[in-house]
């Protein structure tokens, strides 16, 4: 994938007697830095732009060099009309106020006020341009620049990501599950991803054409090396090592980044499997796999792992325990051997299909996480975040946790609140989860996308309907 191309150019007005060439050349040395740490691509401009032909010029010239982040730093106090060509270009903005460099006498860069002026431009006065433009503040290697600076990265990276990725739909829509219907265009319109669909014969033909050879064996070791119980025979092992090459090609063929499969309910009276595990091992790879062609699940999944560079997981939400304030994450089976605590998992059968397997069983970790499932349909988000904790029983055949510490976007709440918020909204019943809280990212990657986050609905005992989100929610 394209890595992130960032510019930073500075502005300079030389009436003012501040050294704003060192200025932006430290801040040029700081974010060739980063870029090797964050992992972007990065296009300095050293000159100082000094008139409105300058920034005609860099607006070119960047431009020309596909940027998709200009930061414009003040270095010092500038005329407005030199933030107007930047409108013109396709980039995302950012205004970056540095410290002053003497604290009394005349002011030496007055870059604070430029970034006022700047932003005011951008936000009431730009004409055509909509887009949001970010505000950084300070020394390049302050605290308050960099946990902006930083947060911007991961949102766009992800974004730029997101865009050049596929899903690949393997099957039609589970019979009744209506609430992970999507809508492709309207996908593509928000995130530019592409969703391309094949029929569950590819997957057939595909396992059909997988031989027993030496890749199957060592997939086969892998799998019960990773394994801390075994319950199911050999054969079972191989079919599902079987099933994961399988669907290892069809991704590589169709070029797709993440996969959601319709796992049930034919697939395990055609081929004796259950793919729960499988699903499992292909989400330790570069890979994303939702089950049951879900959609807007996987791309929840994708968002979540590009913000992050962690693994992801696709749960639902099976019960509620009031008493504790907590709710319980379940699902048959599916996850990363990085998400069970330390006992690990069974290896097993199917809690509804007990001669079937093969899916993973075990307790999931202790510890943050955030949950997160996009709803394309009035382009909106339904964000939350808590703890993963072992409260003891009960805990159901497949992978669980009960969770507690709840939050939405952020703001603390009890269950009574959660649960409300999550149904008054009618959220799909999967939602895509990583092991850190991880909202501030979500929020500037929503922020950049324009995507409308799901606010908390506090429990009431009456009738609660949900409202368009730009009107708030009944209360």
């Amino acid at each position: 994938m394209d890595k992130l191309n960032v510019a930073l150019a500075g502005t300079f007005r030389p009436i003012f007697k501040g050294d704003m060439k060192s200025v932006l050349n430290r801040s040029i040395d700081v974010i060739k830095k980063k870029s090797v740490e964050m992992d972007f691509n990065f296009i300095p401009i050293a000159k100082g732009m000094e008139t409105l032909t300058d920034a005609q010029a860099v607006a070119k010239q960047l431009t020309d060099a596909h940027a998709d982040l200009i930061v414009i730093q003040n270095s010092s106090f500038a005329d407005g009309d030199m933030i107007l060509p930047f409108f013109s270009t396709s980039a995302r903005l950012a205004i970056w106020a540095v410290e002053e460099t003497t604290s009394s006498g005349p002011i030496p860069l007055n870059s604070f006020c430029a970034t006022n002026l700047y932003m005011s431009i951008a936000g009431r006065f730009a004409g055509s341009y909509k887009r949001p433009v970010k505000w950084l503040y300070g020394d390049a290697e302050s605290e308050i620049f960099s946990r902006r600076f930083d947060t911007t990265i991961r949102a766009l990276t992800a974004a730029k990501k997101i865009a050049q990725s596929k899903i690949l739909v393997v099957g039609d829509l589970i019979s009744g599950y209506h609430d992970v219907k999507f809508d492709g265009d309207k996908l593509k319109k928000i995130f530019g991803i592409s969703v391309e669909q094949v029929g569950l014969d590819e997957f057939y033909d595909e396992y059909a054409a997988v031989k027993g050879n030496g890749e199957i064996s060592g997939k086969v070791n892998e799998i019960k090396k990773e394994s801390a119980r075994i319950t199911v025979p050999e054969a079972d092992i191989a079919n599902s090592a079987k099933a994961e090459v399988a669907f290892q090609n069809i991704i590589a063929r169709h070029r797709a980044s993440a996969v959601t499969f319709r796992c049930w309910p034919e697939v395990p009276g055609k081929i004796a499997l259950m793919v729960c595990s499988t699903i499992g091992r292909l989400n330790q790879t570069d890979t994303v796999a939702a089950t049951e062609t879900d959609v807007l699940g996987a791309l929840s999944m994708l968002v979540l792992k590009y913000l992050s560079g962690r693994e992801t997981v696709l749960m639902d939400l099976s019960a509620w325990d009031r008493q504790s304030d907590s709710i319980y994450i379940w699902h048959c089976g599916n996850i990363p051997k990085t998400w069970f605590d330390a006992s690990g998992f069974t290896l097993t059968t199917h809690f509804n299909r007990t001669t079937t397997g093969v899916v993973r069983e075990g307790k999931m970790k202790s510890g943050e996480v955030t949950a997160l499932r996009f709803l394309e349909d009035d382009a909106s988000v339904f964000l939350a975040s808590g703890r993963f904790t072992d409260k003891g029983s009960p805990i159901y055949k497949g992978c669980s946790a009960w969770m507690d510490d709840l939050k939405l976007n952020g703001q603390s709440v009890k269950s009574d609140d959660y649960m409300n918020t999550l149904l008054v909204n009618a959220i799909p019943h999967h939602l895509a989860y990583v092991d850190r809280d991880i909202t501030t990212d979500v929020n500037e990657f929503c922020a950049w996308l324009n995507i409308k986050i799901t606010q908390p609905v506090h429990y009431q005992d009456y009738l609660q309907t949900p409202r368009k989100l730009s009107e708030g929610f009944s209360t």
